[in-house]
Formats: C-alpha cells, sequence, structure tokens
C-alpha cells in the first residue's frame, strides 16, 4: 500500500505567543498569513518550551532532547554538536525534500555559523547580518 504523505510546512518565529494571531483569539490584530495557515492545518496554542532561551529552546525542538542532553545551554554557543540529529534530517531521510528560509541558529548567531548536517536540501540561511552588511556599508577603523 502507497501512503500519501502529508506536506510539512514548519512555521516558528521566535518569542511569538499564540495569542499574537487573530485566529487564535486576539481579534485586536489582523493576521491574514497566519489565519490561513492555521485554518489549513495544526496551530499550537498550548505548547510550552524547554528553554526561555532561544537556541537551546530551538535545539531541543529540532532534535526532541533536553538541553541537558544536547548541550546547547546558552545563545552564542561555538558550535552545535554533531552527533546531534534534527528532526529535519530525520525527514530527508525518510524521503521529504526539506527547506530553510530564515535563521537556524544553533551555534553563533554573530558570525558565519558552522552548518551542520541539517538534512535541508534547500538553505535560505540568515546570519543576522547587521545594518552596515545589509547597506554593502564599510566602517573606517582608526
Amino acid at each position: 500500500m502507497n501512503a500519501v504523505r502529508p506536506n510539512i510546512l514548519w512555521y516558528c518565529a521566535d518569542q511569538q505567543r499564540w495569542d499574537t494571531i487573530h485566529a487564535l483569539g486576539n481579534t485586536h490584530i489582523r493576521t491574514n498569513a497566519l489565519d490561513a495557515l492555521v485554518a489549513s492545518g495544526v496551530a499550537f496554542n498550548r505548547a510550552y518550551t524547554q528553554s526561555p532561551i532561544c537556541t537551546p529552546a530551538r535545539a531541543s525542538f529540532l532534535t526532541g532532547r533536553y538541553p541537558a542532553s544536547h548541550h546547547v545551554y546558552r545563545n552564542g554557543n561555538a558550535y552545535f554538536p554533531q552527533h546531534e540529529k534534527l528532526v529535519t534530517k530525520r525527514l530527508a531521510e525518510a524521503g521529504y525534500d526539506c527547506a530553510l528560509v530564515g535563521k537556524l541558529h544553533l551555534a553563533a548567531a554573530k558570525h558565519h555559523e558552522v552548518r551542520t548536517d541539517d538534512g535541508y536540501r534547500v538553505f535560505h540561511w540568515s546570519h543576522h547580518p547587521t545594518l552596515t552588511k545589509l547597506l554593502g556599508m564599510t566602517t573606517k577603523t582608526g
């Protein structure tokens, strides 16, 4: 039997609470694109994080492991442990075509992060550019 596999869109915004989306109950704002995603998929309005800090939280939901297990405890880690396997790598191994647009930041966010074996075929990664880098400007020193 050849079962139809679902398409998966994993949308994650740092520090966005469920009650900042109109479709999930906030009548004071308009979030048309997010409302359309909620209407056609699954939205979590009662989710909990393993860490209040961004990088360890991302490492936890992408590995399914606690910070004490993956050893990512803070933002700005020098590296992401190579032995950790991301859910996106597992999906790619199962035949999914994975893509990332935005940031991953499982290690240092100020500089170009060394990419882990993440399973993404398409990778449009933001290295947290500064305004100077965005405008193509150079800074004078001395």
